[in-house]
């Protein structure tokens, strides 16, 4: 039991090291997941919670300290002498200390109007966080299935190799037995040594590609193989396009219910505003009363109104101003959906080319095959020359690469249309 457990100890490291299978949404979900960008959203959240408590303190009292001294050339005093009493000199110095408290009665709806346009402002940088996090999308498909063409390009390329070595034992064996040439093994050699050439410049390429799809997904290693994506059978005919959700139409409804907000906000010009205020302090002479020529205290309540019912048309041309402003927005996604659409249709009839052309790469393919299996036959025979079946070799590899190679265009443009039209797959 002992031995048993310490068996299990060490085999559960190389398990939870087992490499990772991922698919190109998993890949477009890890790249939005890990860009730097996501941290904007904090950022926006954060300071719209800072501007909410700013407009709340808005509703607490006011207070603030205030002092001066000066000296004036001339001061108040009566024209004429009284023999009664005497007439009391204002100083040509004066000084003053005071406090003063205000609390906001009614504001005509100022800080309902700010705190909606710090919301939606919120919403319109998270919305714009989002357009630029969904470019990433195609960046990350492109790179998915270039690494993908070249793990499946180097994964033929090891098929042929290993029907290569096959028919290079065959023959080397013919070779001990006096029944071929050396020439003919020389041949299959040099054939072993270029794919070998070949699939090891396709692995230092995708080994390359790799590391970069990974900075992109946020992993630190490359220690994962990529899945290839399964469709259904697709249509010949011109399918209806999916419908098309975009952040970017969210940010353009943000944008003009932003807008809309600036236009209700128009309407508060011309309300009034009420607060009451207070003021109290010393002064040398009293600021109510300047016969008091001593350091005074003195103080002051109220309610103060504030209200411009006359604006001069401002507010009529601030409201065509936002409606041009509107106007051109619903160019620019007009303009949107347009440059969109152009690339879904050509997106789409890329994949019904590269559809077709690999309906054909498979008939090919089966019929190299079959030409392959009476060449190897003909050349035990020998019928054939090892030239002419390392021809019919190489027919079927660039067969099957082709092959490969449309299939994974037929896929990428497949992908293409979803992540163009739908924000989430």
């Amino acid at each position: 039991m002992k031995y048993i457990r310490i068996f299990f100890l060490l085999l559960f490291p190389l398990a939870a090291h087992a490499t990772d299978t991922l698919s190109v949404q998993q890949c477009r979900s890890l790249a939005a997941q890990n860009h730097p960008l996501v941290t904007k959203n904090a950022l926006a959240a954060s300071m719209y919670d800072l501007y909410s408590d700013n407009i709340d303190a808005n509703y607490l009292p006011r207070i603030s300290f205030s002092g001066q001294a000066s000296w004036q050339t001339d001061v108040f005093k009566l024209p004429f002498d009284n023999p009664i009493f005497p007439i009391i000199d204002i100083p040509k110095d004066q000084y003053k200390i005071s406090a003063d408290v205000s609390q906001k009665i009614w504001d005509g709806g100022y800080d309902k109007h700010h705190r909606a346009q710090r919301e939606i402002e919120r919403d319109i940088a998270m919305a714009q966080t989002a357009v630029d996090i969904y470019a990433v999308r195609e960046t990350v498909t492109d790179l998915f299935f270039r690494v993908l063409l070249l793990q499946e390009s180097e994964q033929t390329l090891n098929l042929s190799l290993a029907e290569l070595d096959r028919r290079f034992k065959q023959t080397d064996a013919q070779v001990n037995e006096g029944v071929a040439l050396r020439s003919a093994a020389d041949q299959l050699r040099i054939q072993i040594l270029k794919t070998r050439q070949q699939a090891s410049g396709i692995q230092s390429d995708r080994q390359a590609l790799l590391n970069i799809l990974a900075l992109w997904i946020g992993r630190e290693d490359t220690d994962f193989v990529l899945k290839m994506p399964k469709s259904d059978p697709p249509d010949l005919g011109m399918a209806p396009m999916a419908p098309i959700v975009r952040p970017e139409h969210q940010l353009f409804d943000l944008q003009k219910q932003n807008l809309q907000v600036s236009a209700d906000g128009l309407n508060l010009l011309l309300r009034p505003r009420f607060d009451a205020f207070a003021q109290g302090g010393f002064g040398q002479p009293n600021p109510l009363n300047p016969f008091e020529t001593g350091f005074e205290p003195y103080f002051m309540i109220g309610v103060r109104a504030l209200w411009t019912p006359i604006n001069w048309g401002k507010q009529n041309r601030e409201r065509e101003i936002l409606s041009l402003q509107s106007r051109n927005i619903d160019a620019q996604r007009d303009a949107f959906n347009l440059r969109i659409e152009a690339a879904l249709r050509k997106d789409h009839f890329e994949a019904q080319k590269m559809m077709q052309q690999s309906q054909l790469d498979k008939e090919i393919i089966v019929l190299q095959e079959d030409i392959l299996k009476r060449s190897d036959a003909q050349v035990q025979n020998g019928v054939m020359t090892t030239t002419d079946y390392l021809t019919q070799v190489d027919l079927l590899t660039n067969a099957r690469l082709n092959g490969i190679f449309h299939q994974l265009q037929y896929e990428h443009a497949r992908q293409l249309l979803l992540a163009k039209t739908l924000a989430n797959d």
